[in-house]
């Protein structure tokens, strides 16, 4: 997809540097040749992750050029990262003569209306104390500490962030229903945490269940 394009619309990012923001005007999309990105839109008192985009010729930002409205997302580098810029001209160019790349682009956009629809849906029709399990469920996957019995150790504080950063719950809310939880002994405390509260035990079968990946 890259071939044959100039090198000197390569940019770098660094770690949380924003690429581009929700809202503002754009003219051009940009291809990933190395690192992650992060799209976030703005939610209730936060933000939620919509898509990380991670895989070398990976593409986003395209649609301020298809439709020329404001940016819909903004886009974060997770990591030191690099991309192509390419401009309305150069886009329209590579959509008029080469047919693999119009044919992926019609791809990802379908796939990223049916899996925008999906997101939609999920955060109107779920419960905050459902999104904030399947939250704690999905930190614990990426981020836990593996002890006994498919158990699972996190960092309060970390999950709390992370669940804010990616699902836009409010941290007051977080912090609330996992002690609902705790209270209700559907998690507890770490032995080493019991009076720092520093980190949360989930059992096996509070991951299993709120596994969204078991769903499909």
């Amino acid at each position: 997809m890259l071939e044959g394009m100039a090198n000197d619309n390569i940019l770098q990012f660094e770690s949380g540097e924003v690429i581009f923001k929700e809202g503002e005007r754009g003219d051009r999309m940009y291809i990933l040749l190395a690192g992650a990105v992060d799209l976030k839109i703005k939610v209730d008192r936060g933000e939620t992750v919509i898509k990380t985009v991670d895989a070398p010729n990976e593409f986003f930002g395209e649609m301020a050029l298809l439709d020329e409205r404001p940016r819909s997302a903004t886009a974060v580098a997770l990591k030191r990262t690099n991309v192509l810029a390419v401009d309305g001209p150069t886009f329209e160019a590579m959509i008029l003569s080469n047919g693999k790349f119009a044919l992926k682009i019609i791809k990802v956009l379908s796939e990223r209306i049916r899996r925008s629809n999906d997101q939609v849906s999920d955060l109107i029709e779920t419960m905050p104390r459902e999104r904030i399990a399947r939250g704690l469920a999905d930190f614990a996957i990426n981020h836990g500490e593996r002890i006994h019995d498919g158990a699972v150790k996190i960092s309060l504080a970390a999950a709390k962030a992370w669940i804010n950063g990616h699902l836009g719950v409010p941290l007051d809310e977080i912090e609330s229903t996992v002690y609902r939880f705790i209270k209700m002994e559907t998690v507890s405390w770490a032995a080493t945490s019991a009076k720092t509260r520093e980190h949360v035990v989930l059992p096996e079968a509070f991951i299993r269940e709120n596994d969204r990946r078991s769903e499909n």
